[in-house]
């Protein structure tokens, strides 16, 4: 209905309503011979007085009908967002909201507002920091929100399948090791805990890829913290600073209590940390009882990004050149943003060094992670060797081919419906490949 036409619709009932007073009026009058009041002045002041509660009443419904079909008007674009874009929106504008202005602004119920939040927390979108007896939300990694190079949308919730049956797997479980996640079963439910010994399995390459937010590098994490628990030194290329928070203890209340879901101890904890920003000597890199974290924040062009770290590797590589060879975990090493050394303005060379550096390191006792957007990138002779093969949620044709040619076309189907948290797990010596949901993290998601 348009503002003319509601006024019109308005002004009629006004017209009806008046001229039906002004007839019962005459009409008392005539019968009675009398004035309601007693005199004609009275009468007067008594039907103006009507007729300005009439003309107040109708310019206040009228206003509220318009201000219905304006908010009406407004909303039509954001009803057809989800509320989870709703709420990245808000927190781009006024950069901090509490809970309760973020469930105020988007029309829900304060306790069901985790329902809309958490999953961008524990994908790394959001920052909640508890604040007297409320949490306070900003966007924690903005860069995740500028991604295209493989852009997963944790926010395509339909994307999603609910009800699914997953392939079969003949696995041939360990009994003990380092606990990564439970085995999912149909339908995403949780089956046996899986356990790994990294000090074996690591050393001979770990591959992790996957879409933006779709939880490769709360994985990565997993894995070191395990191995930090097992006291082995690890060394992290980090861009984006996300790694120095291990350091602190997780806080999320979600993610604390799915901690009995995997049998975790009920106590988040933080690591030991040195951070670097130039390559130290290897010593101290092994000698240290924590995790050392290269920080390339600072290193804006993705070119010397990749050259300071192979410049890094190489030294590495000097070092562990006059060492014996070793069948013992002595290193791991975790390569972020490793889809950088196959862009064209790096050079075709970096990605042969990179290769003949997890080659050559493997033999010393030192394994390598790398953390991928795009695992097509990479060569088949690269791939192959990386001896654990970690795929998480993509969307990239590219991808899901390779997915196909190196485990089975059924897993490349069931790779673009894994929820956040889910991968694709693959390691020879444990037979078929699976689906693993991941443990959370004790340290800061």
């Amino acid at each position: 209905m348009s503002v003319l036409h509601a006024i019109k619709k308005s002004l009629v009932w006004f017209s009806i309503e008046l001229a039906l007073l002004t007839i019962g009026y005459c009409a008392l009058v005539l019968w009675n011979g009398s004035y309601i009041t007693g005199i004609l002045f009275g009468d007067i002041l008594f039907f103006a007085f009507l007729g300005t509660l009439f003309i107040l009443d109708y310019a206040v419904a009228s206003r509220n009908e318009f201000q219905s079909q304006d908010t009406t008007l407004e909303l039509t674009p954001a009803t057809t967002q989800t509320k989870k874009e709703q709420a990245l929106k808000y927190l781009r504008t006024l950069g901090n909201v509490t809970s309760g202005q973020l469930a105020s602004l988007l029309e829900v119920d304060i306790r069901n507002l985790s329902k809309f939040v958490n999953p961008l927390i524990m994908t790394g979108v959001i920052e909640a920091r508890k604040q007297g007896k409320t949490f306070i939300y900003s966007l924690k990694n903005a860069h995740t929100l500028l991604h295209t190079h493989n852009r997963h949308d944790s926010l395509e919730e339909t994307d999603y399948v609910g009800h699914a049956t997953l392939p079969k797997s003949d696995v041939k479980l360990a009994t003990e090791g380092n606990m990564l996640g439970r085995i999912a079963l149909d339908d995403w439910k949780l089956g046996e805990f899986l356990y790994l010994p990294l000090k074996k399995y690591a050393q001979k390459g770990i591959l992790v890829s996957g879409a933006s937010g779709s939880g490769k590098t709360v994985a990565a994490k997993v894995l070191v913290e395990e191995l930090l628990d097992d006291h082995l030194p690890v060394l992290v290329f980090d861009s984006t600073k996300q790694w120095e928070r291990l350091k602190e203890r997780n806080t999320n209340d979600e993610m604390l209590k799915r901690y009995r879901l995997f049998g975790m101890r009920q106590n988040s904890k933080g690591y030991k940390l040195q951070i670097i920003r130039e390559m130290v000597g290897a010593d101290e890199v092994l000698d240290y009882q924590g995790a050392t974290i290269f920080d390339l924040s600072g290193i804006h062009e993705e070119a010397d990004r990749v050259e300071r770290v192979a410049l890094a590797l190489d030294r590495l590589l000097e070092y562990f050149d006059s060492q014996k060879d070793s069948d013992e975990l002595r290193l791991l090493i975790v390569v972020e943003e490793a889809h950088l050394w196959t862009l064209k303005e790096v050079g075709r060379d970096a990605i042969k060094f990179l290769d003949k550096a997890v080659r050559m390191l493997r033999k010393k006792g030192v394994g390598v992670m790398l953390v991928s957007h795009k695992i097509s990138d990479f060569d088949p002779a690269m791939r192959s060797s990386m001896n654990l093969s970690i795929f998480f949620r993509t969307k990239y044709d590219g991808d899901l081919d390779t997915i196909g040619k190196i485990l089975r076309s059924e897993f490349s189907k069931i790779v673009p419906t894994l929820p956040v948290g889910y991968s694709v797990f693959h390691l020879a010596d444990l037979g078929d490949p699976f689906v693993v949901a991941w443990r959370p993290i004790y340290s800061q998601p």
